[in-house]
C-alpha cells in the first residue's frame, strides 16, 4: 500500500531539488514559498509543443527561471519514495509504469502535480523575475493549482491528436520506452497486415482518431516511415496519457477562471514565435514581468 506519511516527505525532511528549489521542512533561512513569486504554468499533454514554446519564450526575451520539470519532480517526489517503500532501487523507465505511479499518488493527493508544485520553496537569490513550470495535466491538477497559487498564470497548449501523435513518433526519447510486461500477450508481436489499430493490439486508440486518420497513420508503417512496434508503443502511450488526463474538463477549468488575464489557451500548430509573443503580451505584461527586449 502507498504510505501517505512517507509520501508526504515534506513532513520528514527538506530536500533541495536544485539550487533554486526544494521541498519539505524545515525550510532553509531566507527561502520563500512558491506563492511569493509570479508563476507561469504550462498546461499540456505530450506532443503539444511545450519545449518548443519554452524555447520561444527565451528567444522573445522573457526573463524567467525555469523550475525542475514534471518529469524530474515525478521521479524525485512521487516515484523515489514509492520505490523506497517497496524496497526497490531502480527507477522504472517504462512510461506506462510511471503513469501508474502518478495515478496512485492522486488517490492520496487529488491535486497530483499541482499539490507538489504548491508545496515548493525557492531560494530568492536564484530566481529571476518570473517562474515557469512545465507542466500540469488534467482537471484536478489545474484546479488545485489555481486555488493554491493565486499569483499563477496558466497557458494551455493544444494540438490536434494527429499532430500530437506525429510529434511523439518523431522524437527519439528513451523516456518513451515501454516495458514488455506492460503489454498484453497479443501485443508482443505486430502482424504484417495492419487494417486498424486493433490489429496492432491498441483498439482503444480508434476513439481518438477518425477512420480516415486511422488509415493514414497505419500507412506510415506500410511506407516504412515507422515500424509497427514503434507505432504500437507510441499509440499505447498516447492512449494511457489521454485516459489519465482528460483535456476537455481541464480546458473548462481554465475557461472558467475569474480574470481574462490569468489563463490563455492556444493551438501550437501556429508559429512558436507568434505564440510566445501572445503569451508574453497576455499573461506576463499584466504581471509587470520584464523582457530583455
Amino acid at each position: 500500500m502507498y504510505d501517505r506519511v512517507n509520501t508526504t516527505r515534506p513532513n520528514l525532511f527538506f530536500e533541495q531539488l536544485s539550487p533554486v528549489v526544494g521541498v519539505g521542512f524545515p525550510v532553509p533561512k531566507d527561502w520563500l514559498p512558491i506563492t511569493s513569486f509570479p508563476l507561469l504554468i504550462i498546461v499540456g499533454m505530450t506532443g503539444v509543443g511545450k519545449s518548443t514554446i519554452t524555447k520561444a519564450l527565451v528567444e522573445e526575451g522573457l526573463d524567467f527561471t525555469l523550475l525542475p520539470n514534471r518529469r524530474i519532480l515525478t521521479e524525485r517526489i512521487i516515484i523515489a519514495p514509492m520505490l523506497k517503500i517497496q524496497e526497490k532501487l531502480v527507477q522504472p523507465h517504462c512510461r506506462i509504469k510511471r503513469l501508474t505511479y502518478t495515478r496512485l499518488y492522486r488517490e492520496y493527493f487529488p491535486g497530483g502535480m499541482g499539490h507538489i508544485l504548491a508545496s515548493l520553496h525557492l531560494n530568492p537569490q536564484e530566481v529571476n523575475s518570473m517562474l515557469v513550470f512545465d507542466s500540469l495535466r488534467g482537471e484536478n491538477e489545474v484546479r488545485y493549482a489555481a486555488r493554491a497559487l493565486k499569483n499563477a498564470k496558466f497557458v494551455m497548449l493544444t494540438a490536434p491528436n494527429t499532430v500530437r501523435l506525429e510529434r511523439l513518433l518523431k522524437r527519439h526519447d528513451s523516456f518513451d520506452w515501454i516495458a514488455s510486461q506492460e503489454l498484453d500477450d497479443n501485443r508482443q508481436t505486430v502482424p504484417e497486415a495492419l487494417t486498424n489499430f486493433a490489429s496492432l493490439g491498441v483498439p482503444e486508440a480508434s476513439a481518438y482518431f477518425t477512420a480516415k486518420e486511422e488509415q493514414e497513420i497505419l500507412e506510415l508503417v506500410k511506407k516504412q516511415v515507422v515500424t509497427g512496434v514503434q507505432l504500437r508503443d507510441k499509440l499505447k502511450i498516447f492512449v494511457e496519457e489521454s485516459q489519465n488526463y482528460d483535456s476537455v474538463p481541464t480546458k473548462q477549468v481554465l475557461e472558467a477562471m475569474d480574470t481574462s488575464d490569468r489563463s490563455l489557451i492556444i493551438d501550437t500548430i501556429d508559429s512558436p514565435q507568434e505564440l510566445a509573443k501572445a503569451i508574453i503580451s497576455r499573461l506576463c505584461k499584466s504581471a509587470n514581468i520584464k523582457t530583455n527586449r
